[in-house]
This record gives C-alpha cells, sequence and structure tokens, in this order.
C-alpha cells in the first residue's frame, strides 16, 4: 500500500480492477511456512547445513526487483503477473517461509509470487473485502508456534490478521492514540512489529512500533513526510525504502535514516 489517496505521489497509487480467483482445486499453491526466512538452510548431500541468504525483494509499480545490501544493486526480476495476464501492482509484499506473497492491488486477494519470475502462481480472495496491504509475516516462533500475517486497511486505525490458508482477514485491536495506517508493516526478529501511521500527533507521517498482540501504537518519529512507501525487516535490521529512490536503514529507536545506497528506483513496496 502505498499511503492515503490524497498523499499518493506517483500514478502507480490509483487502485486496479481486483484479480481473478484461480483458488479452484489442485491448482491452489498454499504458502511454506516449514522454515522461517530469515533461518533457511540447505541441506548438503554431505550432511551439512548450508544457510540460504535470500535477497530483500521490494516492487516498484508493476516489477519486482531483488535488493543487495551486501552489492549495494537491485536487480529487476520481472513483472508482477499471472501467466499470460496482464502485469499488476502489489498492496504489500512478505517471505512466507521460502515463499513470496503479496496483496493484489486494492486488497482484493492474497497472492503467491514466483520470486525467481516474478509471476503469480495463486490468488486467494480475502474476506471481507476491504483496502488490506502493507504485508508483513512474523515467522514461526518468534510470536507463536506458526507464523503470523499482518496487514493494514487504507486510512484505517486498526491492525489486522490475515489466515494465509482461507483469506479469511480478522482484526486485531485497534492503533491508538487517533493513529491510522499509512504504507506498510516491517517485522524485526527480536525487535517487535514497526510501521508507518499518520494522523493523530504525526506531522505528516510516523515511524511506531505495534503490540503485534493488541495493535496499540507508539511513535517514536512523527516528522517522516509521505515518501516513505515500503519497510522490511530484513536481517533483523529495519530498512525504509522511498519512493524518491533512496534505500535507508532506520534506527529503530528514533526513527533516524541512513542512505544505504540510492538505485534510483521509484519504490512501491519491501517485503518483510
Amino acid at each position: 500500500m502505498r499511503g492515503l489517496a490524497g498523499l499518493c505521489l506517483i500514478s502507480a497509487c490509483g487502485f486496479s480492477t481486483g484479480m481473478p480467483n484461480t483458488n479452484t482445486g489442485d491448482d491452489v499453491v498454499v504458502p511454506d511456512a516449514s522454515v522461517d526466512a530469515a533461518a533457511d538452510a540447505a541441506v548438503q548431500t554431505d550432511g551439512t547445513i548450508t544457510p540460504i541468504s535470500l535477497p530483500l525483494y521490494a516492487a516498484s509499480g508493476q516489477s519486482l526487483y531483488e535488493i543487495d545490501l551486501d552489492l549495494k544493486t537491485a536487480k529487476l526480476v520481472g513483472p508482477i503477473k499471472p501467466l499470460g495476464a496482464n502485469p499488476v501492482e502489489v498492496d504489500g509484499l512478505a517471505l512466507y517461509g521460502q515463499t513470496l506473497i503479496g496483496i493484489s492491488d486494492g486488497g482484493g486477494s492474497l497472492l503467491t509470487i514466483d520470486r525467481t519470475s516474478a509471476t503469480i502462481t495463486s490468488t486467494i480472495p480475502l474476506t471481507p473485502a476491504g483496502t488490506w496491504g502493507g504485508l508483513t509475516v512474523i515467522p514461526a516462533g518468534d510470536l507463536e508456534a506458526t507464523p503470523v500475517v499482518l496487514a493494514g486497511a487504507q486510512a484505517e486505525g486498526k491492525l489486522y490478521r490475515i489466515d494465509p490458508i482461507t483469506g479469511a482477514v480478522t482484526q486485531v485491536g485497534p492503533l491508538t492514540s487517533g493513529y491510522r495506517f499509512f504504507t506498510d508493516l516491517a517485522w524485526v526478529h527480536g525487535a517487535g512489529l514497526f510501521a508507518t501511521l499518520t494522523n493523530g500527533d504525526c506531522a505528516s507521517v510516523c515511524f511506531a512500533k505495534i503490540d503485534p498482540a493488541t495493535g496499540a501504537a507508539t511513535a517514536f518519529r512523527k516528522d517522516l513526510g509521505t515518501n516513505i512507501y515500503g519497510m522490511s525487516g530484513y536481517r533483523d535490521h529495519l530498512w525504509a525504502l522511498n519512493n524518491a529512490g533512496p534505500v535507508l536503514a532506520v534506527n529503530q529507536t528514533n526513527g533516524a535514516m541512513t542512505i544505504d545506497f540510492d538505485p534510483q528506483i521509484a519504490w512501491t513496496e519491501a517485503a518483510q
């Protein structure tokens, strides 16, 4: 999700007409939550275990990118689209285990996206209908025994939970203090749930920490402006993606941001 309609800074902020439902029979691809993406491991033929280092995935409009924070590069994966269909935008990206998931622009469906090709392999309608976005996943063991999928809703003051199998959306609780959801959520292992919020005492947009069990929000920086569209908890750090291009490291205490690198891409989403 790229913020309130009145604050959108690029034409991609409009809503789409939604995704077709491909949730039929044996073709449904259920997200794989067998492992936490932050601690993926591959067993070699000699029995040793080697960690799998996934890139930071992000979107710009209808395109999926891999961000390499070591090499300071952003590589285009491809247009986000179902086979044989037109590209679409997403209102959220997250890693569910090793599986990349997203929410279709406008909040209608939960998508499974092939992270090597950007092809949408499955869609599940979200119910009830809503302007869901800002997807993040709390890995198994961090909060509960199984992964927890969380989202916000455009201009609403509540935190929501999504069942990745059925698509059912349920309310966690209010954000408190008059805050409303702005663009994104991010889970940082060992630190908690973060978000960009607006309204209340925010001077346009705030960085805030949210209680994932109740939705209660505590802002720790209140003067962000309206250009932070994506957030990520990649590698146990908090990152923000600026629509003007920079990939920013965020101090989790005071919200100070430093430019890690600038690929000059108009970011609209970041995974995890």
